[in-house]
């Protein structure tokens, strides 16, 4: 929990389970509720694998078709994320338990529809609606997937990730000024110190990351330039295009092609972070 949020809920805060880095912000004795954060491709996975004995003994009480079918209604929704998480169990970061949360949600699925199922069809399908954004509006679509911290005391960072490229991006808002106007809007909306957007595309059937960062003020520049320097070499940064949407004015703003596509908002994220922690620290 971050911001508002945090200073309202942390303390109600009774159980977890995440699979991202553990910062020590859930009480270590969770008592019968779990405390589970580890690295997995997908958090779906965590849930499946701490939800299994539960499901077993819950399906065990009934042989019934209904009960086959609710098993499988349930499984394509755990599934779901499992797959779009992990690229369908392709991408560097799946580890075994994701590989057998997918199949034992799998087989469930299985159970009730057969042979007939396609993983790969389905992982098509979800990703397909996933990337279907194109009747949001612009601001509906940042904060569609959404992610804010606050680092340094008072620095806001806030990322947003796109399934659509930033040409899309530009388009949807009309012209590059106007999409920089409506992420100064969002930006102010959120008290943002730094604005940064992640998208994924795939052009011609390739995979591609793109990476914007805009900084509203001195501090967030500050943390900018420095993320830009360190992260650069380690997510194979480049300019985009013609360097167009690149700023050196106070509100200083780059965007990058991401060649590391295997680096998602887990990985950047914590950069940009450490970026803002350094500038705070009087290190920049």
């Amino acid at each position: 929990m971050q911001g508002e949020i945090e200073d309202t809920y942390s303390k109600c805060i009774i159980g977890c389970i995440d699979h991202h880095n553990e910062e020590n912000k859930v009480p270590q004795d969770c008592g019968e509720e779990p405390r589970i954060i580890q690295k997995t491709g997908s958090c779906s996975s965590l849930v499946v694998d701490y939800c299994k004995k539960a499901w077993d003994d819950l399906s065990a009480k009934s042989d019934g078709d209904e009960t086959t079918a609710w098993n499988a209604e349930l499984s394509h929704l755990a599934l779901g994320p499992i797959l779009i998480d992990t690229t369908n169990l392709t991408n560097a970061f799946v580890t075994q338990i994701d590989i057998d949360a997918a199949k034992y949600v799998e087989s469930l699925i299985r159970a009730e529809v057969g042979s007939k199922f396609s993983a790969e069809e389905y992982f098509k399908e979800v990703m397909a609606a996933k990337e279907n954004i194109g009747d949001l509006s612009l601001r509906d679509i940042l904060r569609k997937d959404y992610k804010q911290w606050t680092e340094a005391g008072s620095v806001n960072l806030g990322i947003s990730s796109v399934v659509k490229d930033i040409n899309f991006l530009v388009e949807k808002a009309g012209s590059k000024e106007k999409l920089f106007e409506a992420l100064r809007e969002f930006a102010s909306e959120h008290d943002l110190s730094i604005i940064s957007i992640m998208t994924t595309s795939h052009p011609d059937g390739q995979f591609k990351r793109e990476l914007l960062a805009w900084a509203m003020n001195d501090r967030g520049a500050k943390a900018v330039k420095k993320f830009s320097e360190d992260a650069e070499d380690q997510l194979r940064l480049r300019p985009w295009g013609d360097r167009s949407l690149d700023s050196d004015q106070k509100q200083w703003r780059r965007c990058w092609w991401q060649d590391r596509i295997d680096n998602s908002r887990k990985q950047v994220a914590p950069l940009m972070r450490s970026a803002i922690t350094a500038g705070g620290s009087g290190r920049l």
